[in-house]
């Protein structure tokens, strides 16, 4: 089966050939070459006829092949006359095409001695070519003599002109099958063509894309029919064989991404030749002087190579209609009048080195603007100009044709620009970048190209002032600059100024504009209303703080130098968020900014930051406000500006005050903030009271937290928000030693309290201090701590967690025992405190606290108070050991369906031995984490039981550590055998 497909597809393929050799022999080449060489275009005409005949019954031999090996044999005669004729009507075609190319390159003189030297051989050729083709011609009058007797009838011949092949060098590579990774993956290991490649005399096309080849064999030279060579991406591959040359038929060429440094000399006579792709070739720096011949040209991209000028002649390339770069050398190479030749150009092109362009009076006329199709054009100067005014002359030659969508400048060395640049003819414009331009004085009228879209204006360095030059002639434009979305304006040291006319309504559209590295800019259209304007961009204009234009509209803003970092953003919820860092210019930042647009009323989100000159901050400027943080802003005093009451602040949900000593006190009223959830004061060293009316005005408030606040003495007259939820007290000495007027017993919703940094405080809780209710409790850092207090703690009846932290002279536990419904004790760096000051109520089975952490203390006895541990954490204990008959009737870790964890940290020399399983009662052992450090190695089995004799192996041996110094995590899970760290 899969060789009938492969023969049905070879007749199919040959049918379709036959449309080329149709339109070969009636192209013009081959036509004048009859002609002009007076040959016998009789045979042409027959055969010609015979190929008809042939054609006519491919449909009929395709089928018929497959089944009768007569006509297969048949078909494959047909296909060696039909490439004999391919290859004789390709010869006829390059050499009419050379004798074209050295025509046009000859002088008077020298077609004279050509003429007389051609005159002795043309008869002979003449006779060869004329034999030839009368042998293909007798070969196919056999052939269509035989399809009578194969039986061959004729049919329709539209199949075969619907699959016409393409003589473009374009080809479609959807022909090429195979799965791209694996073509992919045979390329990467591909280093070497064999020469035996030589014998695919027929071959058409040939892609080694992406191998590793470093050279090709000059076999290669016998590919007669190749046309299309695909090299791209060969990085190893340097240099191309000499041999090249002689592939006449080739029409596309691609050697993008290759570490080529030169092209062989051979391939100026590639007459066929239409497109070359030396894109991206790094070390490429020199094309063959030849290049001028290869009159069938049309594409030539030769973007990021290292050409430093082109080759001569190239003006006789007027079939080039995609050229990427030209590159003017220096008293070498084509010339820009060269360039001028190549009317045919389209899309884009780039002009190198335009600083070598001469100064002789000839040297110039209008290069560019006849290229009706370019859309892009990129003139490139590099250096310093020597004469100003005759840099400006090269400039005004290269006008170009109305129809240019996108113009880049660089490196423009004059004083002012042409006045084709920014003329209004230029309407089709929509992108236009200036860059380095830096002698300058002044910008272009760009503000008339009606349909520019996108400018980009860069390196100016000697611009001072933007003023009504930019806009053009306000008598041709209506609005200036009407169709702008986006603008940038960036490195232009010396600008100080940009100003327009009262009244103007120029950038009606523009949506985003970026200003940067401008450090002496004070002034950017002042008051001058941006409708449009969604982004805007200031960095590095460090002088310019209030003179910006107005901007109803806006969504992002930047402002960042080194004396600020501003940030406003878009908000999923379609609020803004406004993030501010380092501003030292300004007293009161939203009332500076509020003449930007009217973004203030629909602000979700502040945070402020180092902003040492704000004094006060206005919160009733905010009506949408929902989260303020406001830190290190050494300056603040107040959150209004007024004395009186602030209006309701309803939004307002998480106010964060950090780090401002000049903070002294709230507005007086207190804040009127009926949603807010979250209260955070820290590090306020001045700060003597909180805001008034908490209860009544703060009804929402569940978390309030209060750090380093020296001279805050008292809760305000009427305490605390009955819906209080987490209350943090950390390092403020007068408001603890004050404790006993908290009031805390009313605050039915409290659950979690913490306090922290104090020097003063001996035992804890006092009495009724806490409420009831409370389910956490944290201590810590309280260093002249004894003891606990039992007569706090007892009516404690809903305190599941507790944890004391960085106590050094905690001493005991209160003898009356814990609550009972403790689940869970943490003690860490309280090396005074021992077992035998644990105490634990006794109801239930000795209690039934879930998790128990304790440092620096012998504790192993505790086990025994414990009925449902389910995590143990023993931290720095020193030596720990248990009595070889100590039982623990109370203590079974849970083995369904919680996962029970015993972890062990620094517990050196532990006598793991000395435990009895009965304490565990569970007999698989996981593997223990590894440490570089151990007391001893064991091996033991993936089940393992401890008992009196200690480890005892079973089935199979694993490895058993004791770390001293890192965890050591016991799990046990019942049916498990493997234990797991």
């Amino acid at each position: 089966m899969a060789s009938a497909t492969a023969l049905a597809i070879g007749g199919s393929f040959l049918s379709a050939f036959l449309q080329v050799l149709f339109d070969r022999m009636a192209s013009r080449e081959v036509v004048g070459f009859f002609r002009d060489r007076k040959l016998n275009d009789r045979l042409l005409k027959k055969l010609k006829v015979l190929m008809i005949s042939v054609n006519g019954v491919l449909d009929d031999a395709e089928e018929k092949q497959i089944a009768k090996p007569a006509v297969e044999m048949w078909v494959n005669e047909l296909k060696d006359a039909v490439y004999e004729a391919d290859d004789l009507l390709d010869e006829i075609a390059y050499e009419a095409l050379r004798s074209e190319v050295e025509v046009g390159s000859q002088s008077s003189a020298d077609q004279v001695r050509g003429f007389l030297s051609a005159r002795f051989s043309f008869q002979k050729v003449k006779e060869e070519m004329e034999t030839k083709l009368g042998e293909i011609v007798d070969m196919l009058e056999y052939l269509v003599q035989q399809k009578d007797a194969l039986g061959l009838r004729e049919g329709t011949v539209e199949k075969a002109s619907s699959q016409r092949i393409s003589t473009t060098s374009l080809v479609d590579e959807s022909g090429v099958y195979g799965r791209d990774g694996d073509k992919e993956a045979i390329m990467k290991l591909l280093v070497e063509l064999p020469d035996s490649v030589g014998h695919l005399k027929h071959l058409l096309y040939a892609s080694l894309k992406g191998a590793k080849i470093k050279r090709l064999p000059e076999s290669m030279c016998t590919l007669y029919n190749l046309q299309r060579l695909v090299l791209e991406d060969c990085r190893n591959l340097v240099r191309l064989p000499h041999s090249i040359g002689n592939l006449k038929h080739l029409r596309y060429v691609t050697l993008k991404g290759t570490a080529i440094k030169m092209l062989p000399a051979s391939m100026g006579g590639l007459c066929n030749l239409q497109t070359l792709i030396l894109r991206s070739c790094k070390d490429l720096i020199e094309l063959p002087d030849d290049l001028g011949r290869l009159i069938n040209l049309s594409h030539l991209d030769i973007e990021g190579t290292k050409l430093s000028k082109m080759p001569l002649h190239m003006g006789k390339l007027t079939k080039l209609q995609n050229l990427s770069d030209f590159f003017l050398g220096k008293d070498t190479g084509s010339s820009i009048q060269e360039l001028g030749k190549l009317q045919h150009l389209q899309g884009g092109l780039n002009i190198w080195n335009l600083q070598n362009v001469g100064t002789a009076p000839d040297a110039l006329h209008d290069n560019v603007k006849g290229m009706k199709h370019l859309k892009t054009l990129n003139l490139m100067w590099d250096g310093d100009a020597n004469d100003s005014g005759h840099v400006r002359h090269v400039l005004d030659k290269l006008e170009p044709d109305v129809n240019m969508e996108y113009l880049y400048i660089y490196g423009y060395g004059g004083t002012r620009f042409s006045d084709w640049v920014g003329d209004s003819s230029f309407s089709r414009i929509v992108f236009m970048e200036l860059s380095r331009c830096k002698y300058c004085t002044s910008l272009p009228p760009l503000g008339q190209l009606g349909s520019l879209k996108e400018l980009l204006v860069r390196g100016f360095e000697g611009l001072a002032v933007v003023g009504r030059e930019f806009y053009g002639s306000c008598m041709s434009v209506r609005k200036p600059f009407g169709s702008l979305e986006s603008l940038t304006l960036s490195m232009m040291p010396e600008w100080r100024e940009w100003i327009s006319d009262q009244g103007m309504q120029a950038f009606p559209c523009l949506r985003k504009l970026c200003i940067s590295g401008c450090p002496n800019l004070r002034k950017v259209l002042s008051n001058h209303l941006l409708p449009s304007l969604t982004t805007l961009e200031i960095e590095g204009c460090k002088q310019l703080v209030t003179s910006i234009p107005r901007c109803p509209i806006i969504d992002e803003l930047k402002l960042d130098d080194d004396s600020r970092h501003l940030l406003l953003g878009r908000l999923p919820s379609g609020m803004h968020s406004l993030k501010v860092y380092r501003f030292y210019s300004i007293d009161s930042i939203p009332k500076e900014m509020e003449q930007i647009g009217s973004f203030l009323t629909t602000l979700e989100e502040i945070e402020m930051e180092n902003c040492d000159s704000l004094k006060c901050f206005q919160l009733d400027l905010f009506p949408r406000l929902k989260t303020l943080r406001i830190s290190t802003c050494s300056n603040l005093e107040s959150h209004c500006e007024h004395e009186g009451p602030l209006e309701d602040l309803t939004s307002l949900h998480s106010l964060k005050i950090w780090e401002c000593p000049k903070l002294v006190s709230f507005v007086k009223g207190g804040l009127p903030a009926s949603c807010l959830t979250e209260l955070q004061l820290f590090d306020c060293a001045n700060l003597m009271s909180l805001p008034e009316h908490m209860n009544s005005l703060l009804p929402s408030l569940e978390d309030l937290r209060l750090f380093l606040l020296p001279k805050l003495e008292f809760f305000p007259v009427g305490g605390l928000p009955s819906k209080l939820k987490s209350l943090y007290i950390e390092n403020c000495g007068k408001l603890i030693a004050a404790r006993m007027q908290w009031s805390l017993q009313s605050l039915a919703s409290l659950s979690k309290f913490t306090v922290g940094v104090d020097e003063s405080v001996e035992s804890f809780p006092e009495e009724m201090l806490l409420p009831s209710a409370l389910a956490s409790l944290e201590i810590w850092s309280l260093k002249t701590l004894k003891s606990l207090n039992y007569s706090g703690l007892q009516h404690l009846t809903s305190l599941g967690q507790l944890t004391i932290t960085d106590c050094p002279n905690l001493q005991s536990m209160p003898e009356e025992g814990l609550p009972s419904s403790l689940s869970s004790l943490e003690i860490w760096r309280c090396p005074l405190l021992d077992q035998r000051s644990f105490h634990f109520n006794h109801e239930r089975p000795v209690g039934e606290t879930e998790c128990l952490q304790v440092c620096h203390a012998d504790i192993f006895l505790l086990l025994t108070f414990i009925a449902h541990l389910q995590f143990l954490l023993i931290m720095r204990t020193g030596i720990l050991g248990v009595p070889g008959k100590v039982s623990f009737p109370y203590l079974h870790l849970y083995s369904e369906p919680q996962q029970n964890v015993l972890e062990l940290d620094a517990c050196l020399n532990l006598v793991l031995q000395a435990i009895d399983e009965k304490i565990f009662g569970v007999r698989s052992l996981c593997k223990v984490e590894r440490s570089s450090m151990f007391t001893g190695e064991y091996t033991c089995t993936s089940r393992t039981c401890f008992g009196p004799r200690g480890i005892e192996e079973a089935n199979g041996l694993c490895k058993f550590n004791f770390i001293p110094c890192l965890m050591m995590m016991f799990k046990m899970v019942q049916g498990s055998r493997l234990w797991k760290p």
